[in-house]
């Protein structure tokens, strides 16, 4: 293994990896022992922040420029899919790993609700280095036709409850913005892709399912807690980067405690990150990310759940968008270093 520096945190004993090529500095804080990590950027041509949304439209060719670019996301592929619990229709997207046609193995499957183009080219990145396994990676995103078009399912997919103050205020906030259909569907989302997805996955994919892991960001990353909470151990691996635990007034924290009431044990290994700069105004409900998140970091710590690994990262110098990045190659290395 290359030179590496190896940090501590968890309510178990485990270690992890930190290469150089992946940060300059890491830095212990002294309250809960978080991790703040100064890590090297990367292009802001590798972030690709809502999975499976067609291309927005462009203008015409200038004459010559007339293709996309052709090594766009090479090895993979993608298809609808129609859930028959919630209603919508799916971009499902496949990146399958560099040797799956020749080796006959089955392989552990990262599903990302965001990002998914960020994760594929990450993941095979620190596999060049053998840092991490091979996987198979599935995108779950939305059929829309560009990127802010995709806020309106996800507000519905991924949040917990139904917040209808939010969402009042959302169209009241942002006239120009097209409003929110609703929210609170998570619970129906996640049946969707433990009763539909994943078994169609494993139909088709020679896939390991004992294996399987979960990245979100912001609400992609509340739905990933919703899921360690409720997925009954369908996922083993979780990256939540960002997650939007301020969603109707803290209810994702008044659920870990109902589940804390009734289990003991939570055999999981979970990645939590946030950026620095998303401690901004306390009064705004989404201006104390990383003070949410290490608080509902400290009571799962509390628990001392049995079998539960987990470490928390405060990136610094990185905003809830610039964060993207950095979460999902600390959290690879992270998840998969057994």
């Amino acid at each position: 293994m290359k030179l590496a520096r190896f940090v501590k945190h968890s309510v178990s004993t485990s270690w992890q990896v930190v290469t150089p090529q992946l940060m300059r500095k890491a830095v212990m804080r002294p309250n809960m022992g978080v991790t703040v990590i100064r890590p090297a950027r990367l292009s802001a041509l590798m972030v690709v922040v809502v999975l499976g949304c067609t291309p927005e439209s462009v203008p015409s060719p200038v004459s010559g420029w007339d293709r996309p670019f052709a090594g766009a996301l090479p090895g993979t592929r993608s298809r609808t899919m129609t859930s028959e619990t919630t209603g919508r229709t799916y971009e499902i997207s496949v990146a399958l790993p560099r040797n799956y046609h020749t080796s006959g193995d089955s392989y552990p499957v990262l599903y990302g609700v965001d990002a998914f183009g960020t994760v594929v080219e990450a993941a095979r990145l620190l596999r060049l280095d053998k840092l991490i396994p091979e996987l198979l990676i599935v995108g779950v995103g939305f059929t829309v036709s560009s990127f802010f078009d995709a806020s309106k399912p996800r507000a519905v997919d991924l949040t917990p409850t139904q917040d209808q103050d939010w969402e009042i205020e959302q169209a009241e906030e942002s006239p120009e913005s097209p409003a929110p259909e609703g929210s609170g569907g998570a619970p129906e989302f996640l049946q969707f892709l433990r009763q539909e997805l994943i078994p169609s996955i494993d139909a088709e994919f020679r896939t390991n399912p004992l294996d399987r892991a979960l990245f979100g960001h912001s609400f992609g990353g509340l739905f990933a807690i919703h899921a360690l909470l409720n997925g009954e151990g369908t996922f083993q691996r979780f990256i939540a980067g960002s997650p939007s635990l301020w969603w109707d007034d803290d209810v994702t924290f008044r659920h870990e405690e109902a589940f804390a009431a009734a289990h003991a044990e939570l055999p999981a290994r979970v990645f939590f990150a946030v950026g620095e700069l998303e401690e901004q105004d306390p009064d705004l409900y989404w201006g104390h990310m990383v003070s949410d998140l290490q608080r509902f970091v400290e009571a799962v710590k509390g628990r001392q759940y049995n079998g539960l690994e987990f470490e928390l990262h405060v990136f610094e110098d990185e905003s809830h968008e610039s964060v993207i990045p950095a979460t999902i190659s600390r959290g690879l290395l992270y998840i998969y270093q057994d």
